[in-house]
């Protein structure tokens, strides 16, 4: 459909279309959820051997990491980073979307940390909330370059 002007330019879209893409939202938005559920869950179950008192079941594993680097820190980014990449659909295809997704998984990410702070077996770290942080960026990044992100002026203009 075009506007008044014949310019070429879309004034509305099919009833089918709407409903489809709101239809794919959801679905979208329920994956995050459930998604960002499981990071939950895991963030607050007890980790083994983190309750102090005899061996870990790693054994020498921790022994051989750099101290910099903690033994759940490639899980923090891998999940956040999966995290921000299911959010950056669910905002409607906007410029800021994929900020909006990174913001959303950082701050469920300190949110989690604020949680786990009064549980005995969890503490509150700021390395933690830190590698959430870059795993979101990582993840809203690749979801834009994989083509999941907000629509470009030529993506619109190649439709028509």
């Amino acid at each position: 459909m075009t506007d008044r002007g014949g310019r070429g330019e879309a004034t509305a879209r099919r009833p089918g279309e709407i409903r489809r893409r709101l239809g794919s939202i959801r679905r979208e938005r329920a994956r995050a959820f459930g998604f960002a559920l499981a990071v939950f869950v895991a963030s607050v179950v007890p980790v083994p051997g983190s309750s102090g008192g005899g061996e870990s079941a790693l054994g020498g594993v921790l022994d051989a990491l750099p101290a910099e680097i903690g033994l759940t820190d490639p899980f923090h980014v891998v999940g956040y980073a999966v995290l921000a990449g299911l959010l950056v659909p669910t905002t409607g295809g906007r410029r800021v979307g994929p900020f909006l997704a990174a913001a959303a998984a950082v701050a469920l990410g300190f949110g989690i940390e604020l949680v786990q702070a009064p549980i005995p077996w969890r503490s509150f770290a700021w390395g933690d909330a830190a590698v959430n942080a870059v795993g979101a960026v990582i993840g809203a990044a690749i979801a834009v370059a994989w083509g999941r992100g907000p629509e470009t002026a030529g993506d619109r203009d190649d439709e028509r």
